[in-house]
């Protein structure tokens, strides 16, 4: 599977990307707004989960490298899942190199994916999650015509804290990218 953006490309993963995913799954900055980060085992098996779902029929999860579209640099990785399938609700998440932030590339990811979802998997509705600290992601959800559903209360421990979680999200009639 391939989505070509302006900017990036969104495929599968392939046992050639391992080297990349581990390396921003290892990255503190990746999982800072999290209960908490993977360890070894379980980055591997993630990994493995996600070249194993390319063959699922039907597909009910999609874990995507982010890569630039010109040289093929991988920049990050992108998912969307089935949450909810009797009212055809997707929940998307993502995760971007530091070094490659503030180039739009999250933003258009977002978008290519949401786009995907309404058009090719019957989505009615995609929602985001994000840590209510998480300022970052909370505007790219906005530039990606996400729209605040609300606050979830304490619903997960960060960094030894209770934390909240925005909770965003975009309907199929609202979709116009």
């Amino acid at each position: 599977m391939k989505i070509i953006g302006n900017k990036i490309r969104l495929r599968n993963f392939t046992e050639d990307d391992f080297s990349f995913y581990n390396e921003l799954e290892q990255n503190p900055i990746t999982h800072q707004y999290e209960s908490s980060a993977p360890d070894d085992a379980e980055i591997q098996n993630d990994f493995q989960k996600a070249l194993s779902e390319v063959h699922d029929s039907p597909r009910e999860r999609y874990e995507l490298a982010i890569n630039l579209k010109d040289d093929g640099t991988p920049v990050g990785r992108i998912s969307i899942k089935l949450n909810w399938s009797e009212i055809r609700e997707w929940e998307i998440g993502w995760a971007l190199h530091p070094d490659f932030w503030k180039n739009g590339y999250a933003t258009e990811a977002v978008e290519l994916l949401i786009g995907y979802a309404f058009s090719d998997l019957n989505a009615h509705r995609v929602v985001a999650y994000a840590n209510t600290e998480n300022t970052a992601s909370e505007k790219l959800m906005t530039r990606a015509g996400m729209k605040l559903d609300g606050i979830l209360r304490e619903v997960r421990i960060c960094n030894g804290k209770w934390c909240n979680e925005f909770i965003y999200s975009v309907l199929e009639h609202e979709w116009d990218k």
